[in-house]
């Protein structure tokens, strides 16, 4: 079974999560309202590229959600993403300024939203909360994993790459 990840903003977070996903055999769909953000020509160019959220997230396991943190701007594209996304799929939005209980409550179903947070050295943490539904708590912290490891993998050289952790809140 192919695993399915959408990726919300391509710039450069969001192209290097891309990435990741894709090196770990993931089919990676992505969507960004500038055409010149930094993965947008690389995904044109593999026709991954999609002309709107509701297109890329449509059959996605996990939307990774990479855009400026804005918190109106996220609550739009985090209940954009849910309304067209399949019920189950885990919405996993990378920032780091606004809490999971912010977070969530952008949320149209928030039992399956987390916050995700990568470190300098190349971790990943998932921060959930008690609202958060238990798929939602194991899905992502095995994906982060995957990719934390495919990046050690990428660069054998970066002794700083931490393995993720699961902070309940």
């Amino acid at each position: 079974m192919t695993r399915r990840a959408a990726i919300l903003g391509l710039g450069q977070r969001g192209h290097t999560i891309a990435e990741l996903f894709r090196d770990a055999g993931w089919s990676v769909s992505g969507f960004d309202p500038e055409p010149a953000a930094l993965g947008a020509a690389q995904m044109a160019d593999r026709k991954s590229l999609k002309p709107t959220i509701s297109s890329a997230v449509s059959h996605a396991d996990i939307v990774a959600i990479c855009l400026p943190e804005r918190l109106e701007l996220m609550r739009k594209v985090i209940q954009r993403a849910q309304f067209e996304a399949p019920k189950n799929a885990v919405i996993a939005v990378l920032i780091a300024e606004h809490d999971i209980d912010a977070i969530q409550g952008c949320a149209l179903r928030p039992d399956h939203v987390v916050r995700v947070n990568q470190s300098d050295g190349g971790g990943f943490t998932a921060d959930v909360s008690n609202k958060t539904h238990a798929t939602a708590r194991e899905q992502p912290t095995q994906v982060l994993a995957e990719l934390a490891a495919v990046q050690s993998l990428v660069n054998p050289a970066d002794d700083n790459t931490q393995p993720p952790e699961a902070e309940i809140a």
